[in-house]
């Protein structure tokens, strides 16, 4: 799933400057956990006047053998203050952080860092130097996140950058940013989560009484039977097509409970026999539970010392 926002420039992947420097990565992989954790950093920015309107970070993952793909599994936040004449970087707490990961036996190293704004500009080239230097000789990509949306819904763009020096002199405000393709990678367990935070947020509903709740839950079970019952019987006649997928289902929630006895004339004598026999298997399982309390209780009884 692409995470960038419609663009037309060119993906470009150059050669390398030099012999020490790396080819840089065509490909840009990203975990949903790291989105969610840049989107909360930016919510939880300073709101004074003072304060930037975007917030940095650090991109933890790892390279692939060839280095052509990057795996964006991490990230924390930087501390930084910017404004039109200056910027500064909490560089001592960003290796702090370094260094605290590495005692907790974290894996990934860093990879690059992100910015919570949709647009480049000279700054973005001091910062992205620095961390060239911390990524060496492996080149450092950049993500600009897109954290505004529009009536229409556009909006929260992910794109990622690498960049490449410019002029016979290199110097680390001049370079120039080169797109790299973005992609968000999930496990297919992750995909639940992601489907519910996706989804419209549910309407809430007032809380009741347990005996109406109770009643109600029973209501729409006997309503959900009917539906099935009606089903089969339409099946029967020939009156309605036959699912295959929605008789999987019928057999799997009474198929254990067919009579085998081989009277097909009693429907409901395999059910009813199916549930003695669960509340039998109920029965016998909570009465071992309690010999077992009760044979515990005795035997401390008796190591006790007599008074």
């Amino acid at each position: 799933m692409s995470l960038d926002t419609s663009s037309s420039a060119i993906h470009l992947n150059l050669p390398p400057t030099s012999s020490t420097q790396l080819r840089p990565p065509t490909l840009i992989t990203i975990h949903p956990s790291v989105v969610a954790s840049i989107l909360t950093h930016h919510s939880r920015r300073p709101t004074e006047a003072d304060s930037s309107s975007r917030v940095i970070g650090t991109l933890m993952g790892s390279r692939s053998d060839n280095g052509q793909e990057v795996d964006v599994r991490a990230c924390f936040a930087v501390p930084h203050k910017e404004d039109e004449n200056q910027i500064a970087v909490d560089m001592p707490f960003q290796q702090g952080m370094m260094q605290l990961l590495g005692k907790t036996g974290a894996k990934e190293s860093i990879v690059g860092w992100y910015a919570t704004h949709p647009t480049l500009n000279a700054y973005s080239a001091l910062i992205q130097n620095y961390f060239t230097g911390e990524t060496s000789p492996h080149p450092s990509i950049h993500l600009t996140i897109d954290t505004e949306l529009d009536p229409s819904g556009k909006g929260l763009g992910i794109k990622g950058w690498v960049s490449t020096q410019l002029g016979l002199s290199p110097k680390a405000e001049n370079c120039v940013f080169l797109p790299v393709p973005v992609v968000i990678k999930y496990a297919d367990s992750e995909r639940a989560a992601l489907d519910l935070l996706t989804a419209p947020a549910p309407t809430p509903s007032p809380s009741l009484p347990p005996l109406p709740t109770l009643s109600a839950s029973l209501t729409q079970l006997s309503t959900l039977i009917d539906q099935c019952l009606q089903y089969v019987q339409n099946v029967n006649s020939g009156s309605q097509k036959p699912d295959p997928e929605v008789g999987r289902y019928l057999l799997e929630g009474l198929g254990r409970w067919s009579s085998t006895d081989g009277n097909s004339n009693e429907d409901e004598g395999g059910i009813k026999a199916g549930l003695q026999d669960t509340l039998t298997v109920s029965y016998l399982s909570n009465l071992v539970r309690s010999q077992v309390e009760l044979a515990g209780r005795l035997a401390l009884l008796q190591q006790t010392p007599a008074q």
